[in-house]
């Protein structure tokens, strides 16, 4: 089957809509299927730099003209959808369906492509735009008539996508106050290839963390990430336990938030800070097992890539009682969860660690088998299913039948 698939979200712009995107077109491709991904990329030929070594070689990646940079997000473009570049490369490649992973440029981009293609359109959603820690992005009021605004925006572009996909029931369930129906789909992830007990011994001893207590952040350091929650509660468990330790492996407009925040805890000693680091150097050398436990505080999160990724290396995680992470985290088995912002709250789930490191075995077992659970070549499956089912439908897809709001100028 001949896919496209449309993200405003690509690399080299980290984020979990980034990963959950190329890790579904990887597995595809795997399976035999032809790729062509169309995003605000660094180039308009097939990638051969350093940031696409993760790409299935048989995957080709095309430019959508007319992007500009996003003040505030490094790597991330605004795409303006003109669309005949666009449309006389996709006549070219003929998909037999269009994916679409964000509601923005690119999206509209694919959304307009496929109704001018007459073919179908699946569009999973990833991000809780609505949400006032998402709104504060944009360059207008964070008041609750925009959060609403924003919503119903959200809701407009995907009710022109013939299949909705959910990546948890929390998202399947804000749809559905919408007037949006979804399918459930797990992002999925790629089972990690396991370095020797050896090499972790020695990356431990590189970030100085040898035989200590890590707790680990993975991620984009950014503002609705509420980081600042996860370094009070470090501080408090740091000063029972002065040997534990904080990595935070990513970087991020806030960074230079979190690092004032840093030396207002007196945490220099014991945060580490390991700046942005290529997710395959990531993947492939199992940067995260570096760490004991990884821990979140965001309020905002769909189906965090990063959770999924620290539990298939054996990380149990503590996170929020909010949005799709309460479906990742089973409380006391894999990890621990705790009411969103309450700082002591988190302090005490990280505190119970430390004090009895021996329910770590137990944990770290269960956290394996979550991240099996959510495997990339299960959702690979489900979208073959879905993408078969509107391909062999007969009659014109449903998104057809709506004109969007897109020049082809």
């Amino acid at each position: 089957m001949r896919i496209a698939l449309f993200t405003d979200s690509f690399l080299p712009f980290i984020s979990g809509a980034t990963f959950a995107a190329l890790n579904q077109a990887n597995a595809l491709a795997k399976r035999g299927h032809q790729i062509r991904i169309y995003c605000p990329g660094p180039t308009n030929n097939q990638p051969n730099t350093s940031i696409f070594n993760e790409l299935h070689e048989s995957i080709s990646v095309k430019k959508v003209p007319l992007s500009l940079p996003w003040g505030g997000q490094p790597n991330l473009n605004v795409v303006f959808p003109v669309l005949w570049p666009t449309m006389r490369d996709l006549r070219k490649f003929a998909p037999e369906v269009i994916h679409v992973h964000t509601e923005w440029g690119t999206g509209w981009a694919g959304i307009f492509a496929a109704w001018r293609m007459r073919i179908p359109t699946v569009g999973t959603f990833h991000t809780f735009w609505d949400d006032p820690l998402y709104v504060q992005h944009f360059p207008w009021p964070n008041w609750k008539i925009v959060q609403r605004a924003m919503g119903a925006y959200s809701a407009l572009f995907y009710r022109r996508c013939d299949t909705v996909i959910a990546p948890s029931v929390s998202v399947q369930t804000h749809l559905k106050q919408h007037e949006v129906d979804a399918t459930v789909v797990s992002n999925g992830i790629p089972r990690p290839e396991w370095q020797s007990d050896e090499a972790i011994v020695q990356l431990k001893q590189k970030y100085g963390v040898a035989n200590r207590l890590t707790f680990l952040y993975l991620g984009r350091v950014s503002g609705e990430k509420t980081l600042g929650v996860c370094l009070e509660a470090f501080q408090r468990v740091n000063e029972a336990y002065p040997e534990s330790r904080f990595v935070m492996i990513g970087d991020g407009p806030a960074m230079p938030h979190i690092k004032a925040t840093i030396r207002q805890l007196r945490l220099e000693d014991s945060v580490v800070l390991t700046g942005s680091v290529p997710h395959d150097e990531l993947m492939l050398g199992n940067l995260p097992r570096i760490g004991d436990v990884f821990i979140t505080a965001s309020e905002t999160e769909n189906q965090p890539i990063s959770i999924l990724e620290t539990m298939a290396f054996g990380l149990p995680a503590i996170g929020p009682r909010s949005r799709g992470i309460p479906e990742l985290i089973d409380d006391g088995k894999n990890g621990f969860l705790f009411d969103p912002s309450d700082v002591a709250d988190l302090a005490s789930h990280m505190t119970t660690i430390a004090a009895s490191p021996e329910r770590l075995p137990a944990l770290r077992e269960c956290a394996l088998r979550t991240g099996r659970d959510h495997s990339i070549a299960r959702s690979a499956e489900r979208l073959e299913i879905i993408y078969g089912a509107r391909v062999g439908a007969p009659g014109r897809p449903k998104a057809s039948q709506r004109s969007p709001a897109v020049s082809e100028a």
